[in-house]
């Protein structure tokens, strides 16, 4: 396994950290910033707190409450997660990203092993829920916008359906640029497209209809039924009916519905190069290639 120890840095300042201190003692401070950070259960818990800049701070509360939001989906029905079994999609986006190396897995879940991850080289995985289940790589409890790993160290960084729930896509993307090696790769899994997503300026009646169909498609696509059987499927999907959209949110899980252009955008502006692009028409997903 990764020996974090050679990777790890303060999330903010990029400066070095105690990190033998803060395992021994449960925490520590940064020497340059000050930001305390700690260790439990095996693990760094590198999350900034406070929010380190104006657009986390204003969007914090939001944030945390989709973060509760998605514990309980995945508690309540972890075989819809992406990360576990080998769905059609996850297995598309391994082949399309072709990882090798050492590989960042940012927003990498709660559970042992993603099945999108690659079978070679070597993983560290970043995410804001902890867990319960020890993962069989290397993992840091963090957020996207602030990744707490040295500069030009990852061969490939992967984001695997997370980038929407992240405040800020683009600061992570910047950073994920600063990790990454000179002659290294982004892999990006963009979930749900939204280039039908109806304004919300649109009569009430027809905007929900389409959020139905939408909503519908996803159920057919992930085959909850045959998964999950009837009982559960319909208590989990009165578990989500039931939680609120906080305020700023797109919906209870996400904090955007992104599509190509939204994503090729931010990239162009951070001077990132779209190398490959792949579609996944049964699941709305599209595949992007990235390099710096």
């Amino acid at each position: 396994m990764v020996d974090l120890n050679s990777l790890v840095v303060c999330a903010v300042c990029h400066a070095d950290l105690p990190l033998q201190d803060i395992e021994r003692e449960g925490s520590g401070c940064c020497p340059k910033c000050g930001r305390r950070y700690t260790f439990s259960n095996g693990v760094y818990d590198m999350t900034p707190l406070p929010p380190p800049d104006e657009v986390l701070k204003s969007k914090w509360s939001t944030w945390e409450k989709l973060q509760d939001n998605g514990l309980v989906s995945y508690v309540k029905a972890p075989e819809l997660n992406l990360s576990v079994d080998l769905r059609g999609d996850a297995e598309a986006f391994k082949s399309f990203s072709a990882s090798s190396g050492l590989v960042l897995d940012v927003g990498c879940g709660m559970y042992t092993y993603p099945s999108y991850q690659p079978g070679a080289g070597e993983v560290v995985g970043i995410d804001p829920l902890a867990g319960q289940h020890r993962r069989k790589f290397a993992f840091v409890q963090g957020i996207g916008e602030y990744l707490p790993f040295r500069d030009q160290v990852f061969d490939h960084v992967l984001y695997a359906s997370s980038l929407d729930h992240i405040i800020d896509p683009k600061r992570s993307l910047a950073d994920a640029a600063r990790c990454l090696k000179p002659d290294g790769r982004i892999s990006l899994w963009i979930d749900g497209l939204s280039d039908d997503e109806p304004s919300v300026d649109a009569p009430r009646l027809g905007r929900y209809q389409i959020l139905a169909q939408k909503g519908f498609r996803c159920l057919s696509r992930h085959g909850w039924f045959s998964k999950m059987g009837f009982r559960r499927t319909l208590s989990y999907v009165a578990s989500v009916a039931n939680m609120e959209v906080p305020e700023g949110a797109k919906d209870v899980f996400h904090f955007l519905h992104l599509n190509v252009a939204m994503v090729s955008e931010w990239l162009n502006e951070l001077n990132l190069t779209i190398t490959r692009q792949q579609e996944y028409p049964s699941a709305d997903s599209v595949f992007i290639q990235v390099s710096k």
